[in-house]
């Protein structure tokens, strides 16, 4: 058990927060349970960027669309190396740009629709907009919550890794229409 920082992207603000992590990786963590406590809370509102401080607040994963990953990285022993996929993708009011990692010789897509809702990408960058500024952060690792994905721009056929999600193909983000 212990304490790690917590970034995390709502529908409608970030969550700046400490939570006692039980494991050896967030993302496990996450995907563990459905609830969750969380404390030494800031909120701060995408809409007009206030802040609103809580001591605890019990949230549940579907609250998040995404996490900035922080924390142990899990046992070195236990790493195995992964082909990468690149993918942009939209939930809520964040763009995405990273890299989804799946086993050598497996399907991309079949790989990710085995595994549980929260996804890490690496490589990662998160846009979105604070108060009509626009926020762009680049992080090593984002955890993002496949049932909550609104679009992706796959790389290839990858589409499928977000079946219920739309394909916008032909548009990149950065690109101009």
């Amino acid at each position: 058990m212990q304490g790690v920082d917590l970034l995390g992207f709502a529908g409608d603000c970030t969550i700046t927060a400490k939570v006692t992590m039980f494991g050896d990786r967030l993302t496990d963590f996450l995907n563990g349970q459905e609830r969750f406590h969380i404390h030494k809370v800031i909120f701060e509102s995408l809409d007009d960027g206030h802040l609103v401080a809580e001591d605890s607040v019990s949230i549940t994963r579907d609250d998040l669309l995404a996490v900035i990953a922080s924390g142990p990285r899990g046992s070195e022993q236990q790493r195995v190396e992964l082909a990468e996929t690149r993918m942009q993708l939209s939930i809520g009011p964040y763009l995405i740009l990273g890299r989804v990692h799946t086993a050598p010789g497996i399907d991309p897509v079949s790989g990710v629709m085995q595994r549980d809702p929260m996804v890490p990408l690496t490589d990662a960058t998160i846009a979105y907009s604070v108060a009509g500024n626009v926020v762009a952060r680049d992080v090593g690792t984002l955890i993002v919550n496949r049932k909550l994905v609104d679009w992706i721009v796959p790389s290839a056929d990858e589409a499928e890794v977000f079946p219920d999600s739309t394909v916008r193909a032909g548009y990149a983000l950065g690109a101009t229409r």
